[in-house]
Parts: structure tokens; sequence; C-alpha cells
């Protein structure tokens, strides 16, 4: 793993157990770039941008609220590039990214980077 797709990885495990709820923001299909909105029901205004860049494969809801992203395990992630049919080089360098505790259906996405960013309310004067 590359140092710049661990310190994102990093950054989804400080989310963990913090009562963020999910939402699709967007996906831009041009760019392969997939956005989710994390925020708090306590916090309005503020929230945490997810980008999702190099997306291969999303499958998720527009909307959750139990369950933080988390890196697949192996054999999910080796499942899942078996019947996508990529190649080994592609394999090497692809995060596969699910949400626990489970879903149903399950959460994937597929990428090959990830970065957050935190967005915070500008005051009204």
């Amino acid at each position: 793993m590359l140092e710049s797709q661990q310190r994102g990885v990093h950054a989804l495990e400080a989310l963990k157990n913090q009562g963020y709820e999910y939402r699709l923001e967007r996906y831009v299909a041009s760019l392969s770039e997939l956005t989710i909105r994390a925020s708090k029901p306590d916090s309005p205004g503020f929230y945490i941008r997810i980008t999702f860049q190099t997306t291969l494969y999303v499958q998720m809801p527009t909307y959750w609220t139990q369950g933080d992203f988390c890196l697949a395990t192996t054999d999910r992630y080796m499942k899942l590039v078996t019947e996508l049919g990529l190649g080994e080089d592609q394999t090497k360098q692809l995060l596969l990214f699910t949400v626990y505790p489970a879903q149903t259906p399950e959460i994937y996405v597929l990428c090959h980077q990830v970065f957050l960013s935190q967005e915070i309310p500008v005051p009204w004067w």
C-alpha cells in the first residue's frame, strides 16, 4: 500500500464509532470520483467530505446511519477483483472499502485513493 493510501485509510479509521451518518453526495463519472458526506445529527453544517478517487466499483445505498468504512478482508477483495476480471497490476494498486457493521445489501467501494476534508460552516454576520 502506498503512503498516500495509508493516510486515507488512517483518516477513515478516525471516523469509526463517532456517530456519523453517511450520504452519497455525488459521483463524477468522467473522473471516476465518488464523494460521500459524513455528518452528525447534533452538528448541523459541520461535516466530513470523503472522496474516493479512481473508483472502479461501487455498491451502496444513498444514505445510511449504522456502520463506518473500513478495509475489506483480503478474501473479499480477491473475490471481487477476480469477478471483475482485473489484472494483477491493477489489483496491487487498489483498495476495497466496506462498512462495519455490515449492511444489507453490503457496501463496497473499490478505488485507488481516498481523501478526507473537514467542512466547517461559515458564520453569517
